[in-house]
């Protein structure tokens, strides 16, 4: 190609495929694997994919997205219900926008965008409108952020995903995937991986810190105490016997408000440490078993140690001096 697309959005989508169809392996073929019918001339430009959203109870056969949005919102309105958020995201999807999606095997697929939402009725699969896209399958292991949101109990049908190195990531995966390198990639995102870590890898990351450098391990991921309103996002204990530890910790992404030490009281008072990584911490000097976290020291424990941390962590620095099929 000539000139790459810049991508104007600072978030991917989420997307399940999934309407109200008893029919969802063959959903998932009309949509991603092409098996559908359409005229000669979309046959001859190559296979046609889409992500579909439902609703074809409304019985909108033609017209444009809007037509078909209205009656939907009429329905819904008649049922005293609230708009799905699916709806509006076909609404505002423009060409070259990404989304993530994921079919009966757990594959997960990246998909741009090829233009504006149409209406399509098949009640079959109960189809109401279609978003044209040109997809590919990329694999069963994408970074947890991603994974989290498809994994998520209620997650619904959509989600922004509005984390700069995951937008920096499925764009570099679509470019490698299609070979058609349409979109510039922010090449700064490997050189500050820490920074820009999705929340799911940086809470991994600042783990897997305590367990190799502090000397704890995982007990679980569940919360200490269960009786706080405090989240900790998992327990820890110390490897050594004669002196035997009991740890949380609470991580916290660049852009998190301060926390509080003192929030954290009852865990000491309890012989915990509290471990925290956050942009402040707060009253600190008045805990005593209250140890901060800093970005330098992460940022040592990630040079010195990232060939045996997670690749899930790792990858985001990896990612843009390795193709697809080395570092997914």
């Amino acid at each position: 190609m000539g000139n790459k697309i810049i991508y104007e959005k600072d978030y991917v989508t989420r997307f399940n495929l999934k309407t109200d169809t008893k029919f969802r392996s063959e959903l998932i073929d009309f949509c991603l694997h092409g098996k559908n019918v359409f005229t000669d001339d979309e046959k001859a430009q190559g296979k046609a994919q889409f992500l579909a959203i439902g609703w074809s109870s409304v019985n909108v056969e033609s017209g444009q997205y809007a037509d078909f949005y209205n009656a939907v919102k009429l329905y819904v309105h008649s049922q005293h219900k609230r708009i799905n958020p699916a709806l509006n995201v076909f609404s505002y999807a423009e060409v070259n926008d990404l989304f993530w999606t994921r079919d009966m095997n757990g594959i997960y697929w990246i998909c741009r965008v090829k233009d504006i939402a149409k209406v399509y009725l098949n009640k079959e699969l109960d189809i109401g409108a279609i978003l044209p896209v040109e997809a590919y399958e990329f694999g069963l292991e994408v970074p947890g952020q991603i994974k989290a949101s498809f994994n998520r109990a209620r997650g619904g049908i959509v989600q922004r995903l509005q984390y700069p190195a995951i937008t920096e990531y499925s764009k570099f995966v679509f470019n490698k995937l299609s070979g058609k390198n349409y979109y510039d990639v922010n090449l700064n995102i490997a050189d500050n991986v820490i920074a820009n870590l999705p929340d799911f890898e940086l809470e991994e990351l600042v783990i897997s810190y305590l367990q190799i450098v502090k000397g704890y391990y995982l007990l679980s991921n569940s919360i200490a105490n269960k009786s706080t309103t405090v989240k900790i996002e998992c327990q820890l204990i110390s490897r050594d016997v004669n002196d035997v530890k009991k740890a949380v910790v609470q991580v916290k992404g660049p852009k998190a408000p301060a926390l509080n030490a003192l929030s954290f009281k009852d865990y000491e008072n309890k012989g915990y440490y509290i471990y925290l990584y956050a942009p402040k911490v707060d009253n600190l000097e008045e805990m005593k078993n209250v140890i901060q976290i800093t970005t330098e020291e992460l940022q040592a424990f990630y040079k010195e140690y990232k060939a045996i941390l997670p690749e899930s962590i790792t990858q985001f620095e990896n990612l843009f001096n390795t193709g697809v099929s080395e570092k997914p």
